[in-house]
């Protein structure tokens, strides 16, 4: 959805013809359909990494109780918590005073089975929510969805978009976690899950003690942090920076970057093959790999000897790229 609007945008303000923008959105379209693909095959991938986290997330009773998510906000925050609850809980507060408030009308809450649903229904296509921020949100009022679970619950596959408020999940068990925002900041933190996806355009995603097997994390403009441990993990923005620190149980790294910074702290760095390069910016491998330098200015690093399942891939145009110790 995020991307769909900065096309909309680009139409709007002359940028791209209408014909254009339809060749960009279905382009977008088959892009994102791949990527959920992309998803999926992550998520039934029988690897040992997989399998250790699931069991790590059911626990050794195995006792769950399991719930699907699915919730579509515009300009609403929300958190998502594990807490000491019998059943799920759902508070609502003025995003500015915090104080109490009743549920209005346009603000869909439902649990039906195992799928919870929480959706904004005062817009209901693209044309309404680009008007939305044409207005500049002027006469909406904001609130703070906070979200508590019982102890018990694991989230099989949840699927979480806004357009301008923050997300953020705190100490959930999942498998699938798919989370998505325009302009707002995307958190996880205390997160376990077999596949973890984050995603904001103009705002920053940060994966705070994580465990999981797998992740992506992207943001256009925004901050990309992760810590945590993970086996297989991609990062990508454009004019944010990246950072990562993660610990031996990483197998494949890929971290890129056009003008931002990208830095990787790892408990063994020595370990890996690198593949690192960087067209005007510079390249510190702390001494655990030799940095070549063009006629052109260009650097990269190339090791291919230290193992046969351990990698890591970065890149930048402008920025820096750092990898060191933990």
């Amino acid at each position: 959805m995020s991307d769909k609007l900065e096309i909309l945008k680009m139409i709007e303000s002359g940028k791209i013809t209408v014909d254009e923008g339809l060749q960009m959105i279905e382009a977008l379209e088959q892009t994102e359909k791949l990527e959920s693909e992309a998803r999926e095959e992550r998520y039934e991938k029988k690897t040992p990494d997989n399998e250790a986290i699931t069991k790590e997330i059911y626990g050794p009773s195995g006792k769950v109780v399991t719930k699907n998510l699915d919730v579509a906000l515009t300009t609403c925050r929300l958190n998502i918590e594990r807490s000491n609850v019998e059943e799920v809980t759902v508070e609502l507060f003025d995003d500015k005073t915090r104080e109490y408030v009743e549920k209005p009308e346009w603000l869909q809450l439902s649990e039906v089975g195992d799928l919870i649903t929480i959706k904004e229904s005062r817009v209901t296509n693209f044309s309404d929510i680009f008007d939305f921020f044409k207005s500049g949100m002027q006469g909406l009022s904001q609130l703070f969805i906070n979200v508590k679970l019982p102890m018990e619950v694991v989230i099989d596959k949840g699927k979480f978009g806004n357009v301008s408020g923050n997300l953020s999940l705190i100490g959930i068990n999942a498998l699938d976690l798919d989370l998505r925002s325009v302009s707002g900041k995307v958190v996880a933190a205390d997160v376990k899950a077999r596949v973890l996806q984050m995603k904001s355009t103009s705002g920053n995603v940060s994966a705070d003690n994580i465990k999981a097997a797998n992740g992506v994390l992207k943001s256009t403009s925004g901050k990309v942090k992760f810590s945590g441990e993970i086996a297989e993990l991609e990062c990508k923005t454009i004019s944010g920076n990246i950072e990562i620190s993660t610990g031996e149980k990483l197998s494949i790294l890929a971290a890129n970057a056009v003008s931002g910074k990208v830095a990787i702290y790892l408990s063994t760095p020595e370990q890996y093959n690198l593949q690192l390069s960087s067209v005007s910016g510079g390249i510190d491998t702390s001494g655990f790999a030799v940095v070549d330098k063009s006629t052109s200015g260009k650097r990269s690093v190339s090791v291919t000897n230290r193992s046969e399942s351990k990698s890591i891939t970065a890149s930048t145009i402008s920025g820096k790229i750092l990898i060191d110790k933990i």
